[in-house]
C-alpha cells in the first residue's frame, strides 16, 4: 500500500470516530491531524531517513483512540491530545488580537463621547449637533465661530445624551471583553 494510501485511510477511519463532533470541528481536528502527518513525513525525509508513514501514524495511536481523547477535550474541556496545542495557539492569537483591537476602540470612542459631553459643558457655542444643508446632513463636533444657534438640534442636551452613550459603549466593551478573554 503507498504511503498516501496509508495516510487516506487512516484519516477516513478517525473522521469515522469523529462522527460526534459538529462537521466543522470534525474538520479541524482532521486537518490538523493530517498536517502533522505531512510535517513529520517531511522530517524524516529532511534527515535522509526513508519516509514511513506506517511509523508515524503508529506514534498518533489508533484512530479510535485518538478521536475518543478529542472529542473529551472539545466536548468537557479534557486535557487536549498531543498536538491540538497547534491549533489552540492559533485561535488565542486571534483572539487575543481581537480582544486588544476591540479594547482600543470601544473605550477610544467612550472617551470621545465623554470628552464631547465635557466639552459642552464649557464651550457650548463651539461644540456641539447641528442641521446643516436644509436638514439635509448633520455636523457634530468642535467648531472654531459659533454656528447659528436655531440649527442646533441637542442644545444643553448633548451632555447628558453623550454621557449615557459614553457609558453605554464602555459598558458594552467591557461586556465584550469579558466574553473574549475567556475565549483566550
Amino acid at each position: 500500500m503507498e504511503q498516501r494510501d496509508v495516510i487516506h485511510q487512516y484519516l477516513k477511519e478517525l473522521e469515522r470516530y469523529l462522527a460526534r463532533l459538529e462537521k466543522v470541528e470534525a474538520q479541524e481536528v482532521l486537518k490538523e491531524i493530517e498536517s502533522h502527518i505531512f510535517d513529520a513525513m517531511d522530517q524524516q525525509q529532511g534527515s535522509g531517513l526513508v519516509e514511513d508513514a506506517k511509523a508515524i501514524l503508529q506514534g498518533f495511536g489508533e484512530p479510535r483512540e485518538l478521536a475518543l481523547a478529542y472529542i473529551a477535550h472539545i466536548t468537557t474541556g479534557a486535557p487536549p491530545p498531543v498536538g491540538f496545542k497547534a491549533i489552540q495557539k492559533v485561535k488565542q492569537g486571534v483572539t487575543a488580537t481581537l480582544y486588544y483591537a476591540m479594547a482600543a476602540f470601544g473605550f477610544s470612542i467612550a472617551f470621545a463621547l465623554f470628552f464631547v459631553a465635557g466639552a459642552e459643558v464649557f464651550m457650548p457655542d463651539s461644540v456641539g449637533a447641528w442641521s446643516a444643508g436644509n436638514g439635509n446632513s448633520l455636523a457634530i463636533g468642535f467648531l472654531a465661530a459659533p454656528y447659528p444657534t436655531d440649527q442646533e438640534l441637542l442644545g444643553a442636551w448633548l451632555t447628558p445624551i453623550a454621557t449615557l452613550a459614553a457609558l453605554l459603549v464602555f459598558t458594552l466593551t467591557r461586556q465584550v471583553l469579558r466574553v473574549l478573554k475567556y475565549q483566550r
